[in-house]
């Protein structure tokens, strides 16, 4: 039995990336598509309130929640409803507000104030009452009585007249209500009173950390001197957040496909920890985007990719020791991806650190509720059953896949996808790693920093689909680094050096136990191994062991190899990969019109040059540099490995090389 793991080499750990936790948000979304005052409004976090906070004329302009003004992306233009509510200012045609008949006769046209109309006009505007305005919108009670550093953001869009038709960003601190910020008015531009998407951050004030009775506000007050600009004020995407590094322990998203029709789905996640050790997944979770905007997987709870619910690892004690190296595939058995491997949820056949289970296994549970507002660690207490992959479906137009802690935590994800109407950029980490919609595609992760969106790739399907296995030759090379294997020997090193006409593989063992013999083998991907020569052991032994064996003349390219250490019983064990990169160069260089050739590479093979009819001119073994008989036409030939012609034009106008093959 394995007694021995490999020494410890330089794993690829990521880095730990520092992000913003988000801990609180609203994204307005009610559905309504018009005249819903925010006063009505009860979001995921509360209900949300309306104060007068100054003079107010008999029609003032109000406060509401549609989609009137759409919550477009930051950088565009606003724009009427697409399904995206926002917070946002708009004239009240209930109470016939002095100018609703000119432009908005039914009261919120969006981000449209009414400026009033001054009493010695008030025979030219539609009525004569006052939309002179003071009010706050003000938020549900925030708790943040376990969190400090807070930061707020938001995206808005704001026009007005100075200070006289204007909005403000204001806090409560539990005891009195101050102004944390007088928001720049935002560009024009080309969108002109239709504004422009911005993003605004601010940090809360000290006295927020660890209070439990914050509250938000935005405030509003325009004059009635009949002179306004707009667009008035609008909101959207309002967040909280808190620096935060995720834990060095976890599952990370190795792969996702959408399959190439319906839901023929799955993902594969890698855990990563202390190489050589195992890690505890007991109640992590995983999810599609929960509707959590933030951290970066929301967008809206509706029609953004949202499945009901998530699954969860079960509290079966083999979760409380999962090898750091091993894939974990969950896929979807209601329709089956012709790509999955067979069941193995428990990696005993064969027990190669590789788990494979249905989305409807025992060893997972589900819950079916999304989480209870946006609060990172707010998932719902639920009673848990067995799961449906109803709990993880994508969608193809774009969607999310995460990992979370038992407490909600975030951990890990990427996401994809248009998003017009998003803050989908890809978590802590913004590993959104497509724009596209993914139907017939997949994303997986290479190698390196599992934090960088440089690291993985989405591509179309056919031949990128490897559920259960690395997904490429550096994936593999990765897992292999971070993976503890083991073998019935102390193997003390194994390395590959290209010696020009072959790679040299050595190997050392301190002791040995009933080892029959090594199997060398070489890939081309690091996925496919053929066995090159077999090496016998020394069966059992505490006396350190070296070996040698030489793969003679080798292809170019990139190599990996490996070792496939057999006992005396016939049980195999297999090492790590190690790679060599041979790069057999037969760089030809004339030194002038007709003077001299040099001839350069990592090989020193035999060559011989002629004229065009064949006539031997000069040959030889060794690289240097040789004269030329003459003008005209040599041809240089290169044995070895890889032999290579080459015609050698050479003449008063010049030199030029062209290769034959």
């Amino acid at each position: 039995m394995p007694r021995w793991s490999l020494p410890f080499l330089a794993f690829l750990f990521a880095l730990q990336c520092q992000g913003q936790l988000s801990i609180w948000a609203e994204e307005f979304e009610n559905t309504c598509t018009q005249n819903c005052l925010a006063s009505s409004y009860v979001g995921p976090q509360g209900a949300w309130t309306v104060v007068s906070t100054g003079t107010n004329g008999a029609c003032p302009n109000a406060w509401f929640i549609s989609c009137q003004e759409n919550g477009n992306p930051v950088g565009t233009c606003g724009s009427g409803c697409g399904n995206n509510e926002t917070l946002h200012i708009g004239n009240d045609g209930t109470c016939g507000s002095p100018n609703a008949c000119f432009f908005c006769p039914s009261g919120d046209c969006g981000a449209a104030y009414d400026a009033s109309c001054p009493p010695a006009l008030c025979a030219f505007c539609c009525s004569c009452q006052s939309s002179q305005t003071n009010v706050r919108a003000v938020s549900p009670v925030i708790d943040l009585s376990a969190w400090g550093s807070i930061t707020l953001r938001f995206k808005y869009m704001e026009g007005g007249v100075t200070t006289s038709d204007n909005a403000t960003l204001e806090y409560f601190d539990g005891l009195a209500w101050s102004t944390l910020s007088d928001m720049p008015k935002t560009p024009v531009g080309a969108c002109a009173a239709q504004g422009t998407w911005t993003n605004f951050t601010v940090a809360l004030p000290a006295s927020a950390n660890n209070n439990p009775n914050v509250r938000l506000g935005f405030r509003w007050v325009n004059d009635d001197d009949g002179s306004g600009t707009d667009p008035s004020i609008a909101i959207d995407d309002v967040e909280l957040t808190v620096p935060y590094t995720p834990p060095g322990t976890g599952l990370v998203v190795n792969e996702m496909s959408n399959g190439a029709s319906g839901n023929k789905e799955y993902i594969e996640l890698l855990a990563v920890g202390t190489p050589c050790t195992t890690i505890d997944i007991r109640g992590i979770k995983v999810d599609d985007n929960n509707g959590v905007a933030n951290n970066g997987f929301g967008t809206s709870m509706s029609g953004s990719g949202v499945s009901q619910g998530h699954f969860r690892f079960t509290n079966d004690p083999q979760w409380s020791v999962v090898p750091v190296g091993s894939l974990i595939l969950i896929y979807n058995q209601a329709d089956l991806n012709p790509t999955v491997p067979p069941d193995d949820p428990s990696d005993l056949s064969p027990n190669d650190k590789i788990y494979v289970l249905p989305a409807n296994s025992p060893l997972l549970e589900a819950c079916s509720t999304s989480p209870n507002g946006l609060l990172t660690s707010q998932y719902p207490t639920c009673v848990y059953g067995i799961g449906n992959w109803i709990n993880m479906a994508y969608r193809d137009q774009g969607d999310a896949a995460q990992t979370r802690d038992p407490n909600g935590r975030y951990f890990h994800g990427v996401s994809y996808g248009p998003g017009l109407q998003n803050m989908n950029n890809g978590g802590i980490d913004n590993l959104r790693v497509s724009t596209l919609d993914h139907l017939g595609r997949v994303i997986f992760f290479n190698t390196g920093n599992y934090r960088l969106v440089a690291n993985f790739t989405s591509a179309l399907i056919a031949g990128n689909e490897t559920p259960g296995a690395p997904n490429n030759a550096v994936n593999a090379l990765y897992i292999s680094t971070i993976q503890c294997i083991t073998l019935p020997v102390e193997l003390l090193t194994f390395t590959a050096e290209d010696q020009r006409d072959r790679v040299r593989l050595n190997w050392t063992t301190a002791s040995e136990l009933n080892c029959a013999y090594f199997t060398v083998e070489r890939s081309l991907d690091g996925e496919r191994f053929v066995p090159l020569a077999t090496v016998n052991g020394a069966g059992t032994t505490q006396t350190a062991q070296y070996y040698i064996h030489d793969d003679i003349g080798p292809p170019d390219g990139s190599l990996f190899y490996r070792l496939r250490q057999t006992d005396l019983d016939g049980t195999d064990h297999l090492s790590r990969l190690v790679s060599v990169n041979r790069r057999i160069a037969s760089a030809l260089v004339l030194g002038g019109p007709q003077e001299v050739i040099s001839f350069t590479g990592l090989l020193d093979v035999p060559w011989s040059l002629t004229d065009a009819s064949g006539r031997l001119e000069a040959q030889g073994r060794s690289i240097g540099t040789w004269p030329l008989p003459g003008d005209g036409v040599h041809l240089l030939r290169t044995a070895g490995p890889s032999p290579a012609l080459y015609r050698l034009v050479v003449g008063l106008n010049g030199a030029w090389i062209q290769v034959v093959h």
